[in-house]
């Protein structure tokens, strides 16, 4: 009788805790609409006397995402990022401390933050050029921070191929945010950029004073290799080994192993 009576405790707690309401979601908060608009506001400036304001702006709705908002705001919030990149008069190259706080924010922003992310890198508004690659570096470590796999092929061409070296670098550095992928994008990535590194180790080895294209590949190892060596030890769960020729040997033994 006592089991009996227990059972029918237990289970009248249980129902009454089906019964209750689901965690309700997060509804549309009024401080994120108010400081929305307030930054279309700060971009809208062609004078740009409110970028510092705007920076600011920025910070607090990435402290509203990063607490917590509901999808609406998510990409209310999303949206007047890409509005800072996208519309108003285009800032001088050396001072982009608006665009450099929206394209982190957008690190935080999921897919749609990618999607905004890449098309930044692709704009004519952030040329090719000299002047810009302080932004567009950071365009490329927000990519990587995203984790969205979708960008993994992109990021590793930029590591690859890239004519600047500090784009190579932080591509590289980026792809170091990918160690909760499979362990098949993980080794994908370890391959490519071994290969890439090896590829530069021979070239740069290559003696004569006047050799300008082994110099060139000093030169880009000099950037690369301590940011690649890093993301490297994360993806393969390996300590950083500093030089191409230990990688090389680990990744030969290893390749075709399960990875941890």
């Amino acid at each position: 009788m006592l089991r009996i009576l227990t059972l029918f405790a237990l289970f009248a707690g249980h129902s009454a805790l089906l019964a209750q309401d689901p965690t309700p979601p997060k509804g549309p908060d009024k401080e994120v609409a108010a400081k929305v608009a307030a930054l279309k506001a700060c971009v809208a400036d062609r004078k740009m006397r409110r970028d510092a304001e705007g920076i600011e702006l920025i910070d607090e709705l990435w402290k509203k995402l990063d607490a917590g908002v509901s999808d609406k705001d998510s990409k209310s919030i999303t949206k007047v990022l890409e509005l800072v990149l996208f519309k108003g008069k285009v800032r001088p190259a050396d001072n982009i401390g608006l665009y450099t706080a929206a394209v982190t924010t957008l690190g935080y922003c999921g897919s749609d933050g990618a999607k905004t992310l890449k098309k930044a890198y692709d704009s004519k508004r952030f040329p090719d050029k000299k002047d810009w690659v302080p932004l567009r570096e950071q365009i490329l470590k927000s990519l990587g921070r995203t984790k969205q796999e979708s960008a993994v092929d992109f990021l590793l061409d930029e590591a690859r191929r890239s004519p600047e070296d500090a784009l190579m670098a932080a591509a590289g550095e980026a792809l170091g945010n990918y160690a909760d992928s499979s362990e098949k994008i993980r080794k994908e990535i370890v391959s490519d950029l071994i290969k890439r590194w090896g590829e530069l180790d021979e070239r740069a080895s290559q003696l004569g004073s006047g050799n300008i294209q082994a110099a060139n590949a000093r030169n880009t190892l000099a950037a690369t290799s301590g940011k690649w060596d890093v993301t490297l030890a994360v993806l393969s769960r390996q300590n950083a080994k500093k030089k191409f020729i230990e990688w090389q040997s680990w990744y030969n033994k290893n390749k075709l192993r399960r990875w941890k």
